[in-house]
This record gives C-alpha cells, structure tokens and sequence, in this order.
C-alpha cells in the first residue's frame, strides 16, 4: 500500500477526468492554502452540494457517487 503525499501534484489524467467529466455541473475549485480539491453546486431550490477532497481521482468518485443518489 501506498500512501498519498500532498505535497505532490496528482497525475494530469486525474484533474483532466475532473473537468471534462463534472466542470459542466459543479463549480471546481483547488485550494492551495488548504491542499484540497472542492466541488460545489446549487440545485434549483437554492441548496448547496459541497464536496471536497485532497487528490482530484477521489472527488470525481465522490461527484459519480452524489450523482448516482439523486
């Protein structure tokens, strides 16, 4: 097992998947202060959705997940 160093840049790949996937619906932000990858979006009835993890490959299973629930 392998553990994931934050101070490393994920693999292109994986914040290309991000955006091409869920840019078009989730507002997708990386906090550099923070090291950590967010999505967030507003539904039509003004809730909030918000998502957020350290590695970009994570969030997009987080983003599939949330969408599958709906």
């Amino acid at each position: 097992m392998t553990n994931h160093d934050p101070t490393t840049a994920p693999a292109p790949p994986a914040i290309t998947h991000l955006f091409e996937r869920f840019g078009e619906c989730w507002a997708i932000i990386y906090d550099l202060a923070l090291a950590v990858w967010s999505a967030e979006r507003r539904s039509s009835d003004g809730s909030l959705r918000f998502i957020v993890d350290q590695n970009p490959a994570v969030l997009a299973d987080k983003l599939s997940a949330a969408e599958a629930g709906q």
